[in-house]
């Protein structure tokens, strides 16, 4: 009996040590990824990037991860902002590898709670408007 009252104490004194938070110091540093919304159109963009809360119609969503380069396949992305850093989306144009082959144009992503919203172009779906962006943040 006493061997089942330690391991009840063992497991209580474990539970409550776990149950706070510790701060995750890498997190605040460096994101590795942003949220991201795929949209399609129609949609009217007066400039290349928008702040508006409707960037089209939402088809998919998931991450952008700072070391991967994204084929695109839709008309704008939404890109959820991060408070402690700013980000910069690289859309190559005519190539869907990220490579230096094809002309590019980069698009601003300050630090902030909202989304951004990116025009991409691509209303294919990618067949035969090649495009493809890489993301990095600082």
């Amino acid at each position: 009996m006493a061997s089942s009252v330690t391991i009840l104490a063992a497991m209580l004194y474990a539970s409550t040590a776990l149950a706070h938070p510790q701060p995750v110091i890498e997190a605040s540093l460096s994101p590795s990824n942003l949220a991201v919304t795929w949209y399609q159109a129609p949609l009217a963009f007066s400039t290349a990037i928008s702040t508006d809360t409707t960037c089209g119609w939402a088809v998919s969503t998931g991450q952008l991860n700072t070391t991967q380069c994204y084929v695109l396949h839709t008309y704008a992305l939404g890109l959820q902002q991060n408070e402690q850093h700013r980000c910069t989306l690289k859309v190559w144009d005519g190539v869907s590898d990220c490579s230096g082959n094809g002309t590019w144009t980069t698009y601003a992503i300050p630090s902030g709670r909202g989304t951004k919203c990116v025009e991409t172009g691509v209303l294919d779906g990618g067949n035969f408007q090649h495009k493809s962006c890489v993301l990095t943040c600082s």
